[in-house]
């Protein structure tokens, strides 16, 4: 089937919105009609090299649709249903599946990296017939995509796609850092640096903790606003100081928690130093490949303070997609407010413009 997709072909240049030949489901896959697609700053590391992908490529990792077409051997899922798409789904079956360690199944991790199928191929070809790959085997800037089933979790009824888009990566990614890997709780201090997606949705899972004092930096002023809103007791805006403010807002002593959400390697150099005795810092954001950070080592011994990652908000999907949807139709999540402007699929430079400028939360693609 003939779809309208946003196809990078050359690193550092503006997408092209081109029309590709969509082959139809293989066995345990299924064509999804999107309906909601987020833009992530990931997606982006793509564009400007800084994540490495061959080319050509449809980007899109934050997707949301409706199943109108099943491949053989598909059963969990049904035509119909509104999906939430997983760029980091899991086998159940390889070591680390069977230990609980669904974010690092060593299975799908080879979809993410060659943005082809299981199968080594793509389902995308262009007008001339030549292939074109699918960025985490999703490739959700488009109006439809073929993905796997297991890649596919439904929504509870009510769930807007818009919501369900940004629950697939960049909610799930901040809430999950607070609740699943820092376990911040009650009374404490936290610093997060970056309000874009990923650092509002670290707030929100913030204030679900009971975090006392949120500390919100960004280098846009603008961004208070919304920091504030979603639950940030103080903003501040980044600069040479921000490490000396931070312990000024915190007695002198230090945050108990720091976060980076964007992947600077100059933000992740500052979460030791904003860290009181025993504090834990997290790098949240995707750094560029192969980047390195500089630690005081001394520091981080002395003062018992520790430095750990997370991917994808160390998530067991299966549960979390569906929780965090939950969360948001009671209110406890207001994932609404981190959309800031709708747009539509041939806007989407414009969109990538808008989300470098730092003066948006997320934009979103709507169909």
């Amino acid at each position: 089937m003939k779809v309208t997709a946003a196809v990078l072909r050359e690193l550092n240049q503006p997408l092209s919105i081109e029309e590709l030949e969509l082959s139809e489901p293989k066995t345990n896959e299924v064509l999804v009609k999107i309906e909601a697609f987020g833009i992530c700053h990931s997606d982006y590391h793509v564009v400007t090299g800084l994540a490495k992908q061959e080319l050509p490529v449809v980007l899109g990792h934050e997707g949301a649709g409706t199943v109108i077409e099943i491949g053989e051997g598909v059963t969990d899922v049904k035509i119909g249903q509104n999906v939430l798409l997983n760029w980091f789904p899991y086998c159940k079956q390889c070591p680390q599946c069977s230990a609980g360690n669904t974010n690092h199944c060593k299975t799908y991790m080879k979809m993410l990296g060659q943005g082809k199928m299981l199968d080594g191929t793509t389902r995308l070809t262009d007008s001339e017939d030549n292939p074109v790959l699918q960025l985490s085997g999703l490739a959700c800037w488009a109006t439809h995509v073929v993905v796997p089933d297991i890649v596919c979790t439904k929504m509870p009824q009510g769930t807007p796609p818009e919501i369900a888009s940004l629950i697939g990566c960049a909610v799930t990614t901040g809430v999950g850092a607070v609740l699943n890997q820092a376990s911040v709780h009650e009374d404490s201090s936290v610093v997060v640096y970056g309000a874009g997606g990923v650092g509002l949705s670290i707030i929100m899972g913030c204030v679900l903790a009971g975090a006392k004092k949120i500390i919100a930096v960004d280098q846009t002023e603008a961004k208070e606003t919304i920091a504030r809103s979603m639950g940030a007791t103080d903003f501040l805006t980044a600069g040479s100081d921000t490490v000396e403010l931070v312990k000024e807002l915190t007695d002198g002593l230090g945050a108990d928690f720091s976060f980076d959400a964007v992947g600077n390697i100059e933000i992740a150099e500052m979460l030791l130093p904003s860290l009181r005795e025993r504090g834990t810092a997290l790098l949240v954001g995707v750094p560029p490949t192969d980047s390195r950070i500089k630690v005081d080592a001394t520091d981080l011994l002395r003062q018992e303070k520790r430095l750990t990652g997370t991917i994808y908000g160390s998530a067991d999907t299966a549960v979390d997609f569906e929780k965090y949807a939950h969360m948001y139709l009671s209110g406890e999540l207001p994932i609404d407010k981190l959309i800031s402007n709708h747009y539509k699929i041939d806007e989407i430079n414009q969109a990538c413009e808008d989300m470098l400028s730092g003066d948006i939360a997320r934009g979103v693609v709507t169909f």
